[in-house]
């Protein structure tokens, strides 16, 4: 792959666990982002060497993001649901 797309993939990487730290929506919605990013560029580039990997890892980031963000809004709804009453 390109190495400026490399670059910018590695860019929002960081980014997105540095606004991990300092909020997480931002944070997951960055690495959602990336996952998203991920995937497009691997599809774009198929058949170059490391695009496979970039998609599959995407995916990777996807699922986990998503489903990391559908259980703790769950708990959340719980827990205001056991504070009501």
């Amino acid at each position: 792959m390109k190495k400026a797309i490399a670059g910018l993939l590695f860019l929002m990487f960081v980014s997105a666990i540095v606004l991990s730290e300092i909020d997480d929506y931002y944070g997951s919605w960055i690495f959602f982002l990336l996952g998203t990013t991920m995937v497009v560029v691997g599809y774009l580039f198929k058949g170059v060497k490391d695009a496979t990997l970039c998609f599959w890892t995407g995916i990777l980031i996807m699922a986990v993001t998503f489903t990391a963000a559908n259980i703790s809004s769950d708990i959340y709804r719980e827990a205001a649901m056991a504070e009501q009453g």
